[in-house]
């Protein structure tokens, strides 16, 4: 038991020492900026024009509610979250200090959970001050249901999540920083826009693509203030097989040196 337990305290030391890292380098706070502002402006003057049925804004829509700020979510973090996660690993093997990482008396468990900890309360810490900035105006203008807000933001943690592990894993297959956010923004991206072909194929093949998106599982329940056990095991398994693939892919290369 001792054996076990002692990567996993490793955990916490490893996200600390990502989060200083992060924050060490402009692109954290250029991210967190530039989304804490898009995000609002989107929600207030454009609206969300994708999809059979567009929502208005709030100016134009006149109506006390985040809808429309949380399906702008999926779309806007499949391109922020790579940008924050390109360097998790490539930036290490780029560097070489990968190398140094791996001589450590810890797992690559230990390790790739310290890193996805990190980026994870990142990314959430970003979208909250996004959520809770758009909130405090709308609650100010009008009667804003909160719980729909608690549970939006509850459901953008699971899909945070999920998309941090798929950020990360393409991050460590990859060696330059550049590939990483491509790959990543690719890959989300079309997980992302499979609910766009939804009514252009079959039943059997749409209702699939409907169960293998991101985006319907967060804007079918979460972002509407319901909470489904099954959208969240769907973003934890997600998230659950993506960090195991990242695990093996580190160990691999550790295990041929």
């Amino acid at each position: 038991m001792t054996g076990l337990a002692r990567p996993r305290s490793r955990v916490l030391p490893f996200a600390r020492r990502e989060l200083r890292s992060a924050f060490e380098s402009p692109v954290a706070y250029v991210a967190i900026g530039l989304f804490v502002l898009l995000l609002p402006a989107l929600f207030f003057f454009l609206g969300y024009p994708v999809g059979v049925v567009p929502l208005p804004g709030l100016w134009e829509g006149g109506q006390a509610s985040l809808i429309v700020l949380f399906h702008w979510l999926p779309l806007l973090l499949a391109f922020v979250v790579p940008a924050l996660c390109m360097g998790s690993w490539s930036e290490e093997r780029r560097a070489g200090t990968e190398e140094v990482l791996l001589t450590y008396p810890v797992s690559v468990a230990a390790v790739a959970g310290g890193k996805f900890l990190a980026s994870w309360l990142l990314a959430f810490l970003m979208t909250a001050l996004a959520t809770l900035s758009a909130a405090l105006t709308v609650a100010a203008l009008g009667d804003l249901d909160w719980n729909t807000v608690w549970v939006g933001l509850l459901g953008a943690a699971f899909l945070l999540a999920a998309y941090v592990a798929v950020a990360q894993c393409l991050s460590a297959a990859s060696g330059e920083q550049l590939v990483a956010f491509l790959l990543g923004a690719l890959a989300l991206g079309l997980a992302w826009s499979l609910p766009l072909f939804v009514r252009i194929l079959p039943g059997g093949l749409a209702g699939l693509l409907e169960a293998a998106s991101p985006t319907q599982h967060f804007l079918g329940s979460a972002a509407r203030g319901v909470v489904d056990l099954a959208d969240l095991v769907y973003f934890a398994l997600v998230a659950i097989a993506a960090l195991g693939v990242n695990v093996l892919l580190v160990e691999g290369r550790r295990c041929r040196r």
